[in-house]
């Protein structure tokens, strides 16, 4: 048994609580536990205790799927508190061929319990990938961009509520984008890079809001980076409630001008945007019409960064700072309070994903925690991270993952 004692309790106000956790659950929260057994007693005066962090938009170095980086991954993940992660299909090689899944699923059931496999939806731009197959392997989770044939779009959402998955959609309408490479605005007209307008996310959002609706299958809208966009998927939701919006931390902490300099280790898909955007993110975040939030986690080598802009691969590389960038641009400023965060990065995504007894600090849930000291500043070191040389607020001193569920 250990035993937690003297913590503030994200989901549970500003009193401070212990916390015995025994054999993989929390057995006990309350004031003055008395455990004579505990084989570990730890004041967390002055710390917070936070629920395993859910993140539902994680990727895997260079996207290239192995099991040498599914590993790293993993390590990374466990490192930083994150309990549950959903790993997005966007890989190589694509998951497609049938006996493919079987060994996959089963080698991840077998050592990454905590992990859940996306699939993407077609295996070529006009053929739907094995979704049948997919669900007798156990996969629940089916992703696409938005901006595919329509009639391919339609068939998705019908297979989806046959088989009642989820489906993740990352809208944006490249013939819009127009081969932009950054956000359509004072930056991009500064380097002379051609432009992504917030139009393409926000029209793709119109349309797959609309069909979720119709087809009343449940939709998490990935990545969001608008304010309209947001707004849309609140509006739906008003009439269909399993209707969802993320957005990344980078969205709500940083903006365009991150890029400025040609600086290809803030290129980011959906692009980081103007100043005022993520203001305005920021206002909805405060309005409650955000569900959840993300790291974005999709490392990439230098080899792929460390060249002209426009050649530059998307992806971010910060889940090993996630809870402490959360910490700094949202708890800490007062844009939100720890209950809600930890509703964000926590218990809704376990909802989302229907998973029982995680996502929140309660009595007989996973002993999913985190030991958090927002006392304790640190700069940034990686040279290959838009928050080089930034300081941030507070640090992970200890986590504890159930591999129990």
């Amino acid at each position: 048994m250990v035993l937690i004692k003297n913590a503030v309790v994200a989901g549970m106000g500003d009193e401070k609580q212990d916390i015995l956790l025994h054999e993989g659950k929390i057995r006990k929260i309350g004031k003055a536990i008395d455990c004579g057994a505990c084989f570990e007693v730890i004041d967390a005066e002055g710390l917070v205790a936070f629920p395993g962090i859910i993140d539902l938009n994680v990727r895997v170095q260079d996207d290239k799927l192995n099991l040498s980086n599914l590993q790293k991954l993993y390590d990374q993940t466990q490192k930083a508190g994150v309990s549950h992660f959903v790993l997005s299909p966007r890989t190589r090689p694509l998951i497609e061929n049938q006996t493919f899944k079987s060994l996959l699923a089963g080698k991840l059931k077998e050592d990454f319990p905590n992990l859940q496999l996306a699939i993407k939806a077609l295996r070529e731009p006009d053929k739907l990938n094995a979704i049948s197959a997919m669900v007798k392997n156990g996969i629940r989770i089916v992703q696409e961009n938005s901006d595919i044939n329509g009639n391919l779009l339609r068939r998705i959402y019908e297979y989806s509520k046959m088989h009642r998955n989820l489906f993740f959609v990352f809208c944006e309408n490249k013939i819009l984008n127009d081969s932009g490479v950054m956000n359509e605005g004072e930056v991009s007209f500064k380097l002379g890079l051609p432009g992504i307008s917030k139009i393409g996310e926000i029209s793709e959002v119109a349309k797959v809001a609309q069909m979720s609706m119709h087809y009343d299958v449940p939709t998490l809208f990935q990545a969001l980076s608008t304010r309209r966009g947001v707004n849309l998927v609140h509006d739906a939701k008003k009439r269909f409630a399993e209707i969802y919006a993320e957005v990344s931390i980078h969205h709500l902490a940083l903006d365009e001008r991150a890029c400025d300099g040609f600086n290809t280790y803030a290129k980011l898909n959906p692009p980081l945007r103007s100043p005022e955007d993520r203001e305005e993110l920021l206002a909805k975040l405060k309005e409650g019409k955000i569900d959840v939030l993300t790291a974005l986690h999709s490392p990439k080598s230098i080899i792929y960064k460390d060249v002209a802009f426009a050649e530059a691969m998307n992806g971010i590389d910060t889940i090993d700072i996630y809870l402490s960038l959360c910490y700094t641009y949202l708890v800490k400023p007062g844009h939100i309070n720890w209950d809600m965060l930890s509703r964000l990065i926590a218990e809704n995504p376990a909802k989302i994903l229907g998973l029982k007894d995680v996502g929140a600090l309660r009595e007989g849930y996973a002993a999913n925690l985190i030991l958090f000291d927002p006392n304790n500043a640190k700069d940034v070191t990686k040279k290959s991270s838009p928050y080089y040389q930034t300081r941030l607020d507070g640090d992970i001193v200890k986590v504890y993952i159930s591999k129990n569920v």
